[in-house]
């Protein structure tokens, strides 16, 4: 499939779920298992591993949407003895908000896994072709969406540093003289975390200031086979039609 028909479906998709319900909610539960099973088939299981860890890294945002429309949804209380507390409404918003969050993240990691960095960066200039009859750049746009990919790529890897060497470090000064490690208060890990924030920032700062330029050149983007374009259509007809059909049955 075209890189820009991959955009554009996810782009249909995300809106969809966005608003919530739960019919289209079921819709795009059955059509992100479909990618998957269809991953397998095509002997790629390393998409599902990656989508894993993806939801891993965002399980405190789910808990902590999760509190909010506990406690701050008006509704039937949880517990009917308390004066405030989390509510029934307040469980099912909850609930619903993190499924949409769990498969938009789903849809997002088959399409960055299926789609190489440069097509996916000259498949958005592609799309956003359209700013330019505003008098909008999109090809800066673009360039700006790629900066920001190859930064958080270095970010990642400088973080995963810092911690090797603070475990490091920790472990070295234990094994030196485990009575004052005992001993001494350790460091809130908060407080830890915020120092190793600040490194990485002012790390992140310090080379981009000191990089030199380069130019970036993006892929020119074929365009989209237009048999291919039936494919969002379908996917808006389907999703169309569930949210319809289920608002009529209810």
């Amino acid at each position: 499939m075209h890189a820009v028909i991959k955009i554009v479906c996810f782009l249909i998709f995300g809106t969809a779920m966005a608003i919530g319900t739960k019919p289209l909610l079921l819709a795009g539960f059955v059509l992100v298992v479909l990618l998957y099973v269809s991953e397998l088939v095509r002997g790629v299981p390393t998409q599902l591993h990656n989508a894993l860890k993806m939801l891993k890294r965002l399980r405190w945002l789910f808990l902590s949407i999760l509190v909010v429309y506990l406690f701050f949804t008006p509704g039937i209380l949880l517990l009917p003895d308390v004066l405030w507390g989390p509510t029934q409404e307040g469980l099912v918003q909850g609930l619903l908000r993190i499924a949409v969050l769990v498969l938009i993240v789903a849809a997002v990691n088959v399409l960055i896994g299926s789609t190489g960095q440069a097509e996916f960066l000259s498949a958005v200039s592609w799309c956003l072709q359209p700013l330019s009859w505003l008098g909008l750049s999109h090809e800066r746009l673009a360039v700006r969406i790629s900066l920001t990919l190859a930064t958080v790529g270095v970010l990642r890897a400088a973080y995963q540093h810092e911690v090797r060497e603070e475990t490091s470090e920790a472990v070295a000064a234990k094994s030196v003289a485990p009575l004052a490690s005992e001993a001494e208060p350790s460091e809130p890990k908060l407080m830890a975390i915020a120092k190793t924030a600040h490194r990485l920032f002012a790390k992140v700062i310090d080379d981009a200031e000191q990089a030199s330029l380069q130019a970036i050149t993006l892929p020119e983007q074929s365009r989209p086979p237009l048999v291919q374009w039936a494919i969002p259509v379908l996917l808006t007809l389907l999703l169309l039609a569930v949210k319809i059909i289920m608002t009529d049955v209810g």
